[in-house]
């Protein structure tokens, strides 16, 4: 079956597409960006076992059978933040696991924690986009600007 023909037997194609990309039409990279899935992603994969950014890589792309792979360019500067903060370190073997520190502060997310996280990996696209995609940033850049300066004021 194609993409889009796929039967529904729960009308929604979960069966057949567990992340059901199809409903975000042609801009579902944006889109799924935006939801601010990458970092909870990786921390579930790195809960299953370490794993190094090419295996974290694969694995998000087949666990979304194939609609989607994260760039290097998300992945690796993610890991490398979560190395920094200390939720994450980096093995001789070039894989990363999990430290205590996250064990630590696993605890249920506030909802605070939840919009910090999201945040975060939005602003790693529109970094992304800066440098992927210049023309389609820059069409963007007042509304980010306003947003950065609205942001600013909070003390």
């Amino acid at each position: 079956m194609k993409h889009g023909d796929s039967e529904r037997e729960d009308g929604d194609g979960w069966h057949r597409n567990p992340w059901n990309f199809e409903r975000f039409g042609n801009d579902w990279r944006m889109r799924f960006g935006q939801r601010g899935w990458l970092r909870p992603l990786v921390f579930r994969l790195l809960e299953e076992k370490p794993m190094n950014g090419i295996e974290i890589m694969n694995r998000m792309q087949e666990m979304s059978q194939g609609w989607w792979r994260p760039s290097p360019g998300s992945i690796y500067p993610l890991l490398d933040t979560l190395a920094t903060e200390g939720l994450a370190r980096k093995r001789q073997d070039g894989r990363y696991e999990l430290t205590q520190e996250y064990r630590k502060e696993r605890g249920p997310a506030s909802q605070v924690d939840q919009v910090l996280a999201s945040m975060e990996s939005e602003v790693s696209y529109l970094q992304e986009l800066a440098q992927s995609n210049r023309k389609e940033f820059e069409e963007h850049k007042k509304k980010i600007m306003e947003i950065a300066q609205r942001l600013s004021k909070l003390k």
